[in-house]
Order: structure tokens, then C-alpha cells, then sequence
């Protein structure tokens, strides 16, 4: 029953859009044969302005008549039960919702990148008042040291400096210690012996953190992987080995009693290649274009710390590597 009320209703609508558009085109060529009348009974005028005043004139005339002509005239209106008004409203409602929509999305793209521009503001805005309270607290502090030391004599001001500078340098020099036990203690901890491992093909620093004796004695394989031990170790051969890669015992080794095995070589040569890079820093001074140092051959520790961005290769020679400036950008 449904269905067949919708049939009814669909073609009833169908012929109701039918009998509006034969209306359309009746419409249509009635004004066609009233134009075409009309052309035929009147002289057609020139619709650029002319240049004579008066026939400007009678232009102006001609166009004002027309006008006058047509302004009483009721405009072409549909009846009240033709279709062609829900039609119309239809399609300005259809227009309006794609362009509603459209505005939506462009208005959500502009609303996250106005987020974003003003998470960042804010970032910064953050940041300059940090440094602005910063500042602020450095200038009371040196205004208080500037009315303090007027109030006093050159001489005691001068010895509370002096005084001041030793105890920096007191204080310095102890961080300095125990940054350096701290450092050798990681080193003779941890890193010496991944360091070795690197040395001998096995896998770089980082990739194995459980690294022991036994692996660095039996060697490592084309792979990257521990060889097992088969028997007893040859020692002279390894100890060929060890003086091939990292070279005989140096004369200051600290601990000479401890044995010198693939750990302990990769030890001294980390520390004393990490001396080499601070020594050649200190000595170039703040301009730094002589820092580099010159490498016997591409170690496991020089690669290391490359790697952790501690220090880089020469541009153009590989060979020459210098500690990070981290005030001033990497070289290309």
C-alpha cells in the first residue's frame, strides 16, 4: 500500500515538472517572438556612447523610453503549485550547506595553525620572561656588589676579590675531580669493554651492554658474534693481537700490576685520546681552528664519540678530530 502511494506520489510530482517545463518553453518563445517583433519594428541603436552631443542625447532618450516601457511591466511568476520555488529553494539550500561546509574546513585549518603560532608565542613569551627575570636578578645582584665595594677601600675590595677567585677555583678544581673519577669509573665500568668488543668485529657500542672477558679472549666472528671458546686460549697469539690493535703497554698506566688485557687497552686508549682532544681545545684557544687532533688510525673510541656528537671529523680529513665547540654550530 506504502509503495504504491509513493508510485502515485512520484508521478503526479513527475507531471507536475512535465507541465512546468512545457510552460518554461512556452514562455520562452513568447518573449523570443515578442523580441524578435520588436527588433523588426525599431531602429536599432548604437550602444556605444557617440561622441556628437546630440545623438548622445537621443541615445540617453531612446534607453529612458525603453526603461519607462518595461519598469510597469509585472515580472514572470510562477503559480503557487508549480514546483519550480521548492526547486529553487532547494538548490540555494543545497549551495549553501557546500559552501557552509566548506567554510568549516578552511576555518579548522587556519584554527590549528593559529594554535600552533601561539603554543609557540607562548613558548617564547615563556622564554623571554625567564631570561628577563634572569637578567633582572643579575643586575641586583651587581648593583649590591657595586654599592658594597664603593663603600669599602681598593685594597679590601681587591683582597675579597682575590679571596672570591680562590674559592671558585677551589671549587672548580673538585667538580673537575670527581667529573674525572666518575668519567674513569665509567669507562673502566662499561665502556671499555664494549669498546673492545667494537675493536675486535663484534657489535658497535650500545648494541651489546653485557660484554665480559671471555667474549673479548675468544674474539668475535665475521657476523659480529661471539665465538665460543674451544680449549685454552692461545695467549701469545692474543697478546699479538692486542699490541697489533692498541699497541704495547704505555709507560704510565696507573695500575701496572693488573694484567694488560683487550679492556684495559681500550681504556687507556679512550682516556689518553680524550686528554689529546682537551689538551688541543685549551691550547687553540676561543677561536678553535687549531683544535684538531692528528688520529694514528680510526678507533672504536674515535667513533664513539663522534657518534654521541662529542666531537667530529675534520670536513675533509678524516683522520683529524676535535671536541664540539657547543657554543657555535658543526662544521659541513
Amino acid at each position: 500500500m506504502e509503495d504504491t502511494q509513493m508510485s502515485r506520489a512520484t508521478a503526479s510530482y513527475t507531471a507536475r515538472l512535465d507541465r512546468t517545463l512545457r510552460k518554461l518553453q512556452d514562455r520562452v518563445k513568447e518573449q523570443e517572438a515578442v523580441l524578435e517583433k520588436l527588433r523588426a519594428s525599431t531602429t536599432s541603436i548604437d550602444t556605444v556612447p557617440s561622441d556628437d552631443p546630440t545623438s548622445h542625447l537621443q541615445q540617453l532618450r531612446a534607453l529612458k523610453a525603453t526603461y519607462e516601457t518595461l519598469t510597469p511591466t509585472d515580472p514572470y511568476l510562477p503559480s503557487p503549485e508549480s514546483p519550480i520555488p521548492g526547486l529553487l529553494a532547494l538548490r540555494n539550500t543545497d549551495k549553501c550547506i557546500k559552501e557552509t561546509r566548506d567554510c568549516i574546513s578552511q576555518t579548522e585549518v587556519e584554527l590549528q595553525e593559529i594554535q600552533k603560532r601561539l603554543e609557540k608565542e607562548q613558548a617564547d613569551l615563556k622564554d623571554a620572561k625567564l631570561v628577563q627575570a634572569g637578567l633582572q636578578t643579575r643586575i641586583s645582584s651587581l648593583k649590591g656588589q657595586i654599592e658594597e665595594r664603593a663603600q669599602k677601600p681598593p685594597r679590601q675590595v681587591a683582597k675579597a676579590m682575590i679571596l672570591e677567585m680562590e674559592k671558585k677555583k677551589a671549587y672548580y678544581d673538585a667538580e673537575t675531580k670527581k667529573l674525572i673519577r666518575a668519567f674513569n669509573g665509567f669507562i673502566d665500568g662499561h665502556l671499555a669493554a664494549m669498546l673492545a668488543a667494537e675493536e675486535l668485529g663484534g657489535p658497535i657500542v650500545g648494541e651489546m651492554v653485557d660484554v665480559d672477558q671471555s667474549m673479548l679472549e675468544a674474539g668475535f666472528s665475521t657476523q659480529g658474534k661471539a665465538r665460543k671458546v674451544k680449549g685454552s686460549v692461545n695467549e701469545d697469539k692474543r697478546q699479538r693481537r692486542i699490541d697489533q690493535i692498541w699497541g704495547t703497554r704505555p709507560l704510565q698506566d696507573a695500575q701496572p700490576q693488573e694484567p694488560w688485557n683487550e679492556q684495559r687497552a681500550a681504556a687507556a686508549e679512550m682516556r689518553e685520546l680524550t686528554e689529546q682532544l682537551l689538551n688541543s681545545l685549551v691550547e687553540a684557544g676561543e677561536g678553535g681552528s687549531g683544535s684538531y687532533v692528528e688520529l694514528a688510525r680510526e678507533s672504536a673510541a674515535a667513533r664513539f664519540l663522534v657518534r654521541s656528537k662529542v666531537a667530529q671529523f675534520h670536513p675533509r680529513d678524516a683522520r683529524k678530530l676535535r671536541l664540539i665547540d657547543f657554543g657555535h654550530e658543526l662544521d659541513d
